[in-house]
């Protein structure tokens, strides 16, 4: 472990990879200790710029989830920062004031691959009956397309 952080700190840019990366995964532990463990588990802190706290959320039912219940978990996020600032020193310098919130979009899902409905033989049987009775409409033809898928 001693050799990656001494090639981590030897060069500067890495260096300030390094320190970025470590305060980006400060700021999404501060999201997901304070958050709601349902609004956690769906999106993640990716910033804080000038007390601007920007969460990006999987989808825009969670993103909304968010915004709607921003002030409530504002006051929350405040409340937890001002208690992990007691425990841990490196957040002494974090300062929430708004929470932004984006959809991240991610990779497109399979697609929902849906099974054939099949009905019974009675089922069938009461649909070619109700069919009978109604004569020649569109609806007796529809009710007997329904009742030949079997």
């Amino acid at each position: 472990m001693r050799k990656i952080n001494s090639l981590l700190t030897a060069d500067k840019q890495l260096n300030l990879l390094n320190s970025n990366a470590l305060s980006r995964a400060l700021i999404n532990h501060l999201w997901q200790m304070s958050a709601p463990k349902i609004l956690a588990q769906s999106s993640h802190a990716t910033s804080l710029n000038n007390g601007q706290l920007m969460v990006m959320a999987d989808s825009p039912i969670v993103a909304n989830k968010i915004k709607l219940t921003q002030v409530d978990l504002l006051s929350s996020l405040l409340t937890q920062l001002q208690n992990l600032k007691k425990n841990e020193p490196s957040l002494g310098e974090c300062k929430v004031t708004s929470i932004s919130v984006k959809v991240q979009v991610k990779s497109t899902p399979s697609p929902v691959i849906k099974a054939p409905r099949i009905i019974s033989t009675k089922a069938a049987a009461s649909l070619k009956t109700l069919a009978l009775n109604l004569g020649e409409s569109p609806l007796a033809q529809k009710l007997n397309s329904l009742a030949n898928k079997r």
